[in-house]
């Protein structure tokens, strides 16, 4: 079952995510969706993404407590 869920992301990673599709595509000279590279990236490390790791986001890239 596939089941789809939208995600806010920042505005930052949304700049890297196409800068890095447009590079993909012109290596492959293959359409990669913006989607497939977003999953990618967590079919590749969401496993070992840790509390600790989310904590450090939360407080270096949000500043929060």
């Amino acid at each position: 079952m596939n089941v789809t869920k939208p995600y806010r992301v920042r505005d930052e990673f949304v700049d890297v995510i196409k800068e890095r599709r447009i590079n993909m595509i012109v290596e492959t000279r293959e359409d990669i969706g913006e989607a497939d590279l977003v999953n990618a990236v967590l079919w590749k490390h969401l496993t070992e993404l840790t509390t600790k790791d989310v904590l450090k986001y939360r407080e270096e890239v949000l500043g929060k407590d």
